[in-house]
């Protein structure tokens, strides 16, 4: 099932822009943290979005427990923002939403009831596996499809710390493709979003040979490692170490085979702002925006999408932070130092375009890694690390 035969809930408006506030790790408790409010609503009073994608861990289950009416509180505090202001949302879960004991199941009913929800269960593993179509400024047909996935919880026992988008979820992904491709004629050009990244991310990493704020240390096979962010294939910065699944389930090498997904977006690793190109496909982390959880004081930040409706192909990207709203002043300080971490170095905001031209040539071709880490081996060495995500 998809969207094709919906009204147009989701359009370019009349200057043919489309804008995508995505929101990642609020970990909320039944006490909301006012600091991530106010984040919040400062972010989207400056973006005025055509759409929030708010992208999994909205709250942190263990802290709230099997109380309904905690959990609707905790929703509620950053729920209640976007319905203020008339916006429309989606949403995905992350390892830490139900974990308190309230199903997905339940807070996915209680996100329905919100006026500007568009989010869906789905039918297949998990709960919040949907796409949404975005159609011109006329209202008449689709230029641009968003997928939203349920990228699981934990894995099971003995196979690794997080969980893996499964067979069906795969399955329903490419069938989907296939069918928004027979009704219009062409592929329309795909957003993803989804909590856990894919294991590809492997493929961005090189071992550094120095040490630094850009430098990760890890043991990988028994074996310690110091690695970065692979020169020429990234932007932005990589201040922890990226935790997927141990397991491969061919999500990634699906979107390479059906060719329309130009970007995917995670959250998951709170301090982490890197964009990288895997394959032709950009793998976008988002930071969070929490101060129930651990963060930085400078990587609090929503990501911002701008999508421009001659150039669907096309996109720009870059990060409204936490000192963007609130600056550098001696509280806005205060405020990152006593429910953060320590200060890290400035953050700049990353701009990603890609044009469709280029795409054509190049953009499914398997490049060479230049000494990059391959997922198939380097996904089996990512462990479980501190702090939980």
């Amino acid at each position: 099932v998809f969207a094709a035969d919906a009204a147009p809930a989701l359009q370019f408006d009349e200057n043919g822009e489309f804008k995508i506030l995505i929101v990642a790790d609020t970990q909320d408790i039944g006490k909301p943290q006012k600091e991530t409010i106010a984040l919040l609503e400062a972010e989207l009073d400056a973006a005025q979005p055509d759409l929030v994608v708010f992208l999994g861990d909205q709250i942190h289950g263990p802290s709230i427990g099997k109380s309904v009416e905690r959990t609707q509180k905790a929703l509620d505090a950053f729920l209640q923002p976007v319905a203020e202001r008339g916006l429309q949302f989606a949403v995905v879960f992350g390892n830490h939403d139900d974990e308190g004991g309230v199903s997905k199941e339940t807070q996915m009913a209680y996100y329905q009831s919100y006026p500007g929800c568009l989010a869906a269960a789905g039918d297949v593993t998990g709960v919040g596996n949907y796409n949404l179509l975005v159609y011109d400024s006329d209202g008449k047909a689709p230029v641009v499809n968003l997928w939203f996935f349920d990228s699981g919880s934990y894995a099971p026992e003995g196979q690794g710390k997080y969980d893996w988008v499964r067979q069906d979820q795969i399955d329903w992904y490419t069938s989907t493709a296939a069918a928004l491709k027979e009704q219009y004629g062409e592929m329309l050009p795909a957003y993803l979003f989804q909590h856990i990244i894919v294991p590809e991310v492997a493929e961005l990493l090189v071992d550094s040979p120095f040490k630094g704020e850009n430098a990760i240390s890890k043991k990988l096979n028994g074996q310690n490692k110091l690695l970065m962010l692979k020169p020429g294939k990234t932007s932005g910065m990589m201040l922890e170490f990226p935790c997927p699944s141990n397991t491969n389930s061919g999500q990634f090498a699906a979107w390479k085979s059906r060719g329309d997904v130009i970007a995917a977006s995670f959250g998951h690793d709170h301090i982490n702002t890197f964009i990288g190109n895997v394959d032709g496909i950009d793998l976008v982390m988002c930071p969070g925006v929490t101060f129930q959880s651990y963060g930085r004081y400078i990587t609090r930040a929503v990501r911002i999408f701008e999508l421009d409706e001659n150039d669907p192909w096309s996109y720009n990207t870059h990060l409204y932070k936490y000192t963007d709203a609130f600056g550098w002043g001696l509280y806005s300080w205060y405020i990152g130092a006593k429910y953060g971490q320590s200060p890290a170095m400035w953050i700049p905001s990353c701009r990603r375009r890609r044009h469709h031209s280029d795409d054509k040539q190049h953009r499914y071709r398997r490049n060479g890694h230049g000494g990059s880490y391959s997922a198939d081996l380097f996904h089996n060495a990512f462990s479980a690390i501190t702090p939980d995500r």
